[in-house]
């Protein structure tokens, strides 16, 4: 009788033991499965500003990676903090890749809750931010990261800006060594002063060029073993083209065709290195 009642015993041990495999087995599978992937924007008003005809670029390239993707570009921002016309009322440059980054790893955004308690001019901020912390960046997969654009208007100094997004890298890969990050590079664009339009490759906005930043950024990826999507040599966004592909010609700002054409270079970096 003693031994039938240890028989029973085992048996039920063995099919709850057998039964908590397969659970750890399905929730292995949901959580690294390719069509679960989560994936976080991070950039600058390119990616950021939700309010274009023909979808925001979240929604765009979350329908071709068939994966959620979560928006969570701040429009002015850069990978340097600097603290400039509308910086000014938000303090420091909060919403910056490395005050972002710092803010990621130690879960505290009381810098970003602040600046936006100062300023409230910018109106998708507060929900996205709300978003982001929310964000547990443990169970991201794949980190977009796009920035440049507002470097290059500010002509923040090439060696600073390079130093700055390695060290933002390193201490992502450091605190979720799990993550997958890419590097988008800008599209050409132009910028206007007084009126005048200013391309990119002309050396009229300042000291250094915009392709300065996408070489850096380049070196960057390189150097910590990062994916690196070049927009702006291998996109048809160019010199002669960039009226068609920008919001009223603003020269920066893609519409929807411009979304197109940067979220098909993402897409494809992004399937093309997903199991």
């Amino acid at each position: 009788m003693e031994r039938l009642k240890a028989g029973r015993l085992y048996t039920i041990l063995g099919a709850l033991c057998f039964a908590a495999l397969i659970a750890l087995w399905v929730i292995f599978k949901i959580r690294w499965s390719g069509t679960e992937h989560q994936v976080v924007l991070m950039g600058d008003s390119v990616v950021g500003n939700q309010f274009h005809n023909g979808g925001p670029v979240d929604e765009v390239l979350s329908e071709k990676l068939g994966m959620e993707v979560q928006n969570a570009a701040f429009g002015g921002s850069s990978v340097v903090a600097f603290n400039e016309g509308l910086w000014e009322s938000l303090g420091e440059e909060a919403f910056s890749f490395e005050a972002l980054v710092n803010s990621i790893i130690l879960r505290d955004f009381s810098v970003q809750d602040a600046a936006i308690e100062r300023n409230t001019a910018v109106e998708y901020f507060p929900e996205r931010l709300e978003e982001l912390e929310e964000t547990d960046f443990t169970r991201v997969d794949i980190l977009v990261i796009c920035f440049g654009a507002n470097d290059y208007a500010n002509q923040v100094s090439p060696d600073i800006f390079e130093q700055v997004l390695g060290d933002c890298i390193e201490r992502l890969q450091s605190a979720f060594p799990e993550l997958t990050i890419y590097i988008s590079s800008p599209v050409f664009n132009y910028l206007t002063r007084d009126g005048e339009q200013i391309f990119c490759d002309s050396g009229e906005w300042g000291e250094y060029l915009l392709e300065e930043y996408v070489v850096r950024e380049q070196r960057v990826a390189e150097k910590y073993g990062v994916y690196f999507i070049d927009n702006y040599h291998d996109s048809v966004i160019n010199a002669e083209t960039i009226y068609d592909y920008t919001i009223n010609g603003d020269g920066l700002h893609l519409e929807q065709e411009g979304r197109e054409v940067l979220t098909d270079s993402i897409a494809e970096a992004i399937l093309k290195n997903t199991d």
